[in-house]
């Protein structure tokens, strides 16, 4: 009964406009908190709206070709995807950044990793290369900016900053660990092992986007408001 309930239309519809919803919801929050937080947290607050807003514009138009013909392929995540997950990153930076100097060259390494690992997913996605090679490198571009926020310079600045502070990083880094790793798993069931893209696919990449997305754009919006007041 679960997977007939998980495989039917009516799901994959409510996860689509629910999604669209919850992106813009929470994309209207995180601007309205620019009006309140302190200057020095308008631009992860701003970042991560951009990323909500990108996802929101997708899942909106995503919805709307499911309900003309009940079907639906991964290439309109991308659009999404190369925003969200490139701006994710950044806020990420210039959130460590309120704690300390780190370098401008990690922005700009982590952000080229960032889309890299989309455009890998992509690539393989059109079968332009292997589908394989193409799970492989995104996972080692994501491996990269893993690295980068557990032993580079952005975790070097949170370890003196605020318990605040480094508590919503310590989330947002789990998130970006946990959480992203179901963009490769998901990708090889799909693409490399052919199931398609199949509406428990579609319902599960759906879920991430939202914890992924929101979660830690709330994270980011309640660490600037703890330190206003």
């Amino acid at each position: 009964m679960f997977g007939t309930l998980f495989q039917s239309s009516a799901v994959v519809s409510t996860a689509l406009s629910a999604a669209t919803l919850a992106m813009f919801a929470t994309a209207a929050l995180a601007m309205l908190g620019l009006t309140w937080t302190s200057e020095r947290w308008r631009v992860p607050l701003a970042l991560s709206a951009v990323a909500l807003l990108a996802s929101g514009l997708e899942y909106y138009a995503a919805s709307n070709i499911w309900l003309a013909g009940q079907q639906l392929s991964a290439a309109s995540r991308y659009v999404a995807w190369f925003v969200a997950q490139p701006m994710q990153v950044a806020s990420v930076f210039f959130f460590a950044s309120i704690a300390g100097k780190v370098p401008v060259g990690v922005f700009w390494r982590t952000l080229a990793a960032a889309i890299l690992m989309v455009l890998a997913r992509y690539l393989g996605d059109a079968r332009i290369f292997n589908p394989t090679l193409g799970v492989l490198l995104s996972i080692a571009f994501w491996l990269y900016i893993l690295g980068e926020l557990y032993f580079g310079a952005m975790a070097d600045a949170i370890s003196k900053s605020t318990r605040p502070i480094r508590l919503g990083y310590f989330w947002i880094r789990l998130i970006m660990t946990i959480g992203w790793a179901i963009y490769p798993i998901l990708h090889f069931v799909d693409v490399v092992i052919g199931t398609g893209h199949v509406a428990p696919i579609i319902v599960l990449y759906t879920i991430a986007d939202l914890v992924n997305l929101i979660a830690v754009s709330m994270i980011v919006l309640a660490v600037a408001g703890e330190e206003r007041f």
